[in-house]
C-alpha cells in the first residue's frame, strides 16, 4: 500500500511539474477575444501584472502621442530583449482601439525579413508594407489598389532591376520567402535596389495612401490607422565581430540616415527598434514623432540609482511584482519555492521577464528528484545555467567594472559604439529608468567582473 501512495504521489506530482512548466511560457500576453488578438501565440490577458516597469505609464504616454498627432507619425519604441515588448505593444492596441478608436494592424518582421544580416531601407520597406499589405488583406479580403505590395515589387523588380544569379520571383509570396530565407538573394536585392530608391519610396508613399484608403472605406472616413511593426529589436549580427559590427551599422544608416523616408503619413508607424540604437545614432529622437524613444526599462527591481561605486539596492515592491508574474501563472509556486528564493532569483534576474522565467522552469524541471521547497543548490544550477550563456573576454570585464561602478555607459570613443552595442544586445548590460536613465551589469556577472583577469 506505501508503495502504491508512492507511486500515485510521485504521479501527481509529474503532473503538477508538467503543468507549470506549460504554463511558465515566453508568450506575449494579448488583449481582446481569440479570434481577433494580434498575436496568436500568446496567453490571456488576465495574467497582465500591472505597474510592472513603474508608475510612469510609457504605453499611455505613447497612445497619447498617436491621439494627438493628427497627420500620422513614425514612432520608435525600444528596450532589452526579455522586458516585456510584445505584451506592453499589446497593450498599447487595446487602448488604441478600444479608448481612441483606431484601427491597428500588427506585424512581426521575423516573418519577413532576415535579422541576422544588415539591412537596407529596400529591403526594409519591402518587408515592412508586404506584411502590412498581407494583414489587410487577411481583414478586408481585399488587396489596396487591387495589388499586393510583393506582387507589385516584383513586377516592378523584372522589369527594372537586375539581379545576377537569381530568378526574380514571379509572384509576391515567392518573393517574400526567398528575401525572408535566402541570404544571397537578400544582398544581391539590396545591391539592385540602390539605385531605385526614390521609385521604391514613391511607390511605398502611394501604396499606404491606397491602404489607408481601403481600411476607412471599411470602417469609418477619419478613422486613425496604426501599424506596428515588431522584432526590430532583434537586428543582430553573427559570425566575427566585423560581421555583427555591419548589422549594428546599418540599423544606424536606417533609421538615422533614411528617417525622412519612414514617415508615410497619414498611417501611424511604430516600430520597435534594437536598444542599442540610441548610443550609435546621436540625436536620433528627434528626427521622430513625439521627440523621444520610447524605452521600455527592466522592471524596477532596485529602488533608484546608486551614487558612484555604490550596488543599488533591490526593491521589495520590484521584487513582489516579479513575483506576482509568476504567482499568476502558477498559484502553487509555493509548492516548490519559499518567497525569498523566489525574490533571489528575480533579484539575480537584474528584472529580465525572460531571464527569471527561465530561471525559474530550470528550478522546476528539478522538482521530482529533489525535496520541496527546493534547496538552494538548485538555483545555483539554474543561475549557473544564465550565466554560462554570458562569457566573458577580458576587455568586457573592465568595461562593465567602469559601468558597474558609474552607472553610465562609459563609452571613451566612438570607434567603441558596436561593442556597447553587442554587450546591450546580449543582456550584459541592462537599462534602468526609476529617477533618470541609468546602467548596472547583469547581476549573475558581478562576481566574474570582481575577481578580474
Amino acid at each position: 500500500m506505501a508503495n502504491d501512495a508512492a507511486q500515485l504521489n510521485a504521479k501527481e506530482l509529474r503532473a503538477k511539474v508538467k503543468k507549470c512548466m506549460n504554463a511558465l511560457t515566453n508568450d506575449p500576453i494579448a488583449w481582446g477575444e481569440e479570434k481577433n488578438k494580434l498575436v496568436q501565440d500568446s496567453i490571456d490577458a488576465s495574467l497582465y501584472v500591472e505597474h510592472l516597469h513603474g508608475s510612469k505609464d510609457l504605453i499611455e504616454a505613447l497612445a497619447d502621442q498617436v491621439d494627438f498627432d493628427q497627420g500620422g507619425g513614425t514612432y520608435l519604441f525600444t528596450g532589452n530583449r526579455g522586458t516585456g515588448k510584445t505584451t506592453e505593444l499589446m497593450r498599447l492596441a487595446e487602448r488604441l482601439k478600444e479608448d481612441l478608436d483606431c484601427e491597428v494592424f500588427y506585424v512581426n518582421i521575423q516573418d519577413y525579413l532576415n535579422l541576422t544580416m544588415p539591412v537596407e531601407i529596400t529591403d526594409f520597406l519591402i518587408s515592412v508594407l508586404g506584411g502590412f499589405s498581407e494583414k489587410i488583406k487577411e481583414r478586408y479580403h481585399a488587396d489596396p489598389g487591387e495589388i499586393g505590395f510583393f506582387d507589385r515589387v516584383g513586377t516592378f523588380l523584372q522589369s527594372n532591376v537586375t539581379i545576377e544569379g537569381f530568378t526574380v520571383p514571379a509572384m509576391g509570396a515567392q518573393l517574400k520567402a526567398t528575401l525572408q530565407q535566402d541570404p544571397g538573394f537578400k544582398k544581391k536585392l539590396q545591391e539592385g535596389m540602390r539605385g531605385h530608391v526614390a521609385q521604391l519610396v514613391s511607390d511605398a508613399h502611394k501604396f499606404v495612401s491606397q491602404a489607408v484608403d481601403l481600411v476607412r472605406s471599411n470602417t469609418a472616413p477619419d478613422k486613425k490607422i496604426v501599424l506596428i511593426v515588431d522584432s526590430l529589436e532583434q537586428l543582430r549580427g553573427v559570425g566575427d565581430i566585423k560581421d555583427v559590427a555591419e548589422v549594428f551599422k546599418s540599423a544606424e544608416t536606417l533609421f538615422s540616415g533614411h528617417a525622412d523616408k519612414l514617415r508615410f503619413p497619414p498611417l501611424h508607424l511604430i516600430c520597435t527598434v534594437p536598444p542599442y540604437l540610441s548610443a550609435l545614432a546621436g540625436n536620433l529622437a528627434a528626427l521622430y514623432s513625439g521627440g523621444r524613444i520610447f524605452t521600455l526599462p527592466s522592471v524596477h527591481i532596485y529602488e533608484k540609482r546608486p551614487t558612484d561605486g555604490k550596488e543599488p539596492v533591490q526593491s521589495a515592491t520590484g521584487l513582489a511584482l516579479m513575483r506576482d508574474v509568476i504567482g499568476k501563472r502558477i498559484p502553487e509556486w509555493n509548492d516548490f519555492f519559499r518567497e525569498e528564493q523566489l525574490f533571489r532569483l528575480a533579484a539575480n534576474s537584474g528584472g529580465d521577464l525572460r531571464d527569471f522565467i527561465r530561471m525559474v522552469r530550470l528550478c522546476i524541471s528539478q522538482a521530482l528528484y529533489e525535496t520541496s521547497p527546493l534547496p538552494d543548490e538548485v538555483l545555483d544550477d539554474a543561475e549557473s545555467a544564465l550565466r554560462n550563456d554570458m562569457p566573458l573576454a577580458r576587455d568586457d570585464k573592465e568595461w562593465l567594472k567602469k559601468i558597474q561602478k558609474s552607472h553610465e555607459r562609459e563609452l571613451d570613443g566612438l570607434e567603441k559604439l558596436p561593442i556597447f552595442a553587442r554587450l546591450m544586445e546580449s543582456k550584459y548590460i541592462l537599462n534602468y529608468r526609476n529617477g533618470d536613465d541609468w546602467y548596472d551589469v547583469h547581476p549573475l556577472l558581478r562576481s566574474s567582473i570582481a575577481k578580474g583577469g
